[in-house]
């Protein structure tokens, strides 16, 4: 349990959008998982996980009656090693699971190298249960599912993808055939930093008009059913919440390798290309830059800057700009960065990643 509790803990909204490589990395990285039934006391519940000498990262995935958030994490050695109140009001991000958002809540950890290893012994993850008005519940029952790897170097990971062609969308040639060459793109934006993503194709029965997966789904949950433990889903269909001001939505930062109702990424293919699915060639890299971005949401990496310009994410290394362009100077050829940079001809190549967003995407648990 947390010594000293405030009463009230305020709910945030945080809106965050833009938007075929098989291989063994003879890496040796394995996963496992188990689940707990939990519920709180005083507003806060204890997830005790024993860790061993061979874990390297845990994804924590919690199911709860009440908007959910992490409280703090705490080492075998007792100490502190994450605490929200550091955070939660801070205009640096490090992860949403300081905010109640959801009943659905995820945590990876260790989130950067300079967040420490896991080390094997009992590491206690607090859960705080929130009620709309702010003030912690007790009684509130949740299900805990934690994952871990053991993976030997975070010098280089395999990401398996499960792709989902949207009811029809697989039958547009066009489409398929950009998809194809976009994935292509995508893994030529991530290799030099030893992320390969390996994409398995399939077909779903779920509207076209795919939904705005941040916001929760039951068709999101019921397509990754059908997802393997390890898999990430990516969703492509013909819109986004009925239109194409989306490029693509990740569900959560991060998001879980479970089932729930924001365990996916979704892509509108209208977007890149229009209605009359004429794909060119700069469509293509940008839809390829598009599932780079938002399957890095996915796997714990924020927008270096939002577009407002006045809140950044928690990496050092990234820039922390203050003006339009400023930051396009400094951040438009980042992977991560809100929007593609344009002008009348041509569209800036966003295929950079910073070596502490890589740090992250590589201790993403589902990075084996």
């Amino acid at each position: 349990m947390t010594g000293m509790l405030p009463s009230m803990r305020w709910t945030t909204l945080l809106l965050l959008t833009t938007g075929c490589m098989d291989l063994d990395t003879n890496k040796n990285a394995a996963l496992a998982s188990y689940s707990e039934d939990l519920c709180t006391e005083s507003g806060v519940a204890n997830l005790n996980i024993n860790v061993s000498d061979a874990e390297t990262s845990i994804l924590v995935t919690i199911d709860g009656e009440d908007l959910v958030a992490i409280d703090e994490i705490r080492d075998p050695d007792g100490d502190v090693v994450l605490n929200w109140n550091d955070w939660y009001t801070e205009k640096t991000f490090l992860t949403s699971a300081i905010w109640p958002l959801s009943s659905e809540m995820v945590l990876n950890w260790p989130i950067r190298a300079e967040d420490g290893n896991l080390f094997a012994g009992q590491w206690t993850v607090t859960l705080a249960a929130v009620e709309p008005n702010g003030n912690y519940k007790s009684g509130s029952c949740m299900k805990a599912t934690v994952q871990s790897k053991e993976d030997p170097s975070f010098a280089e990971a395999q990401v398996n993808v499960r792709l989902v062609y949207a009811d029809g969308v697989d039958e547009i040639d066009e489409v398929t055939r950009a998809v194809d060459a976009a994935i292509d793109r995508w893994a030529a934006i991530w290799g030099p930093y030893g992320l390969y993503p390996n994409v398995r194709i399939t077909t779903g029965n779920i509207d076209a008009d795919l939904p705005y997966v941040g916001e929760g789904s039951e068709d999101i949950y019921d397509i990754t059913m059908d997802s393997y433990e390890d898999e990430i889903t990516l969703i492509i269909g013909d819109t986004i919440d009925g239109g194409t001001d989306y490029l693509g939505v990740a569900g959560s930062i991060p998001g879980t390798l479970t089932a729930n109702t924001r365990s996916a990424v979704v892509l509108g293919w209208i977007a890149s290309a229009g209605l009359d699915g004429n794909f060119s060639d700069l469509d293509i890299s940008i839809m390829g830059e598009t599932m780079a971005h938002e399957v890095g949401h996915y796997m714990g990496l924020f927008h270096p800057v939002e577009q407002s310009w006045d809140s950044w994410d928690a990496c050092d290394d990234t820039p922390e700009c203050r003006r339009q362009n400023q930051c396009e100077n400094q951040l438009g050829d980042n992977v991560m960065f809100p929007a593609p940079v344009c002008d009348f001809n041509d569209c800036l190549a966003q295929d950079q990643l910073s070596p502490i967003q890589v740090e992250i995407l590589q201790r993403y648990t589902g990075a084996l």
